[in-house]
């Protein structure tokens, strides 16, 4: 999941080249041009091993069905959880730290801003496996 601009789209084209380059089969998706409506983009990758008899992709991710999720944003990760995407006996949660607004906090009057420390909380609970640091931080300390 990725708020728009943040690199999801050019992470999927090089997680999929990159799995194509080593034999596997791969499909992406993703629904594109909507985060300012519904909060994010989900960009949706699956792939296997090639086989003589090529495997039957999904379009969208299934509930309970996610090996390995990367929200780019802490709030994105807050809502992989709440959608069932993230489980505790498969999903390795790859997730940012940080914090961008979503227009409905910023609407609020007085304090909008949703509890960090819930969400923070929550992946403990929800992830097979956890892996947190900021994206953005680092994508600034980089000149990305």
């Amino acid at each position: 999941l990725a708020v728009g601009g943040q690199g999801g789209g050019v992470l999927t084209n090089w997680i999929e080249a990159m799995a194509r380059s080593q034999g596997y089969a791969c499909q992406a998706t993703s629904v594109a041009g909507v985060a300012q409506r519904t909060g994010a983009t989900i960009y949706y990758l699956e792939m296997a091993p090639a086989a003589d008899i090529p495997p039957v992709f999904s379009l969208s991710p299934a509930v309970g069905d996610v090996d390995i999720m990367i929200s780019a944003e802490l709030m994105e990760a807050g809502r992989a959880i709440m959608r069932g995407f993230v489980t505790p006996d498969r999903t390795t949660l790859i997730a940012s730290t940080h914090r961008t607004l979503a227009v409905s906090e910023k609407m609020v009057p007085g304090d909008g801003i949703a509890s960090s420390d819930e969400v923070r909380a929550a992946t403990e609970i929800a992830a097979d496996q956890l892996i947190m640091f900021d994206m953005d931080k680092l994508a600034i300390r980089n000149g990305s």
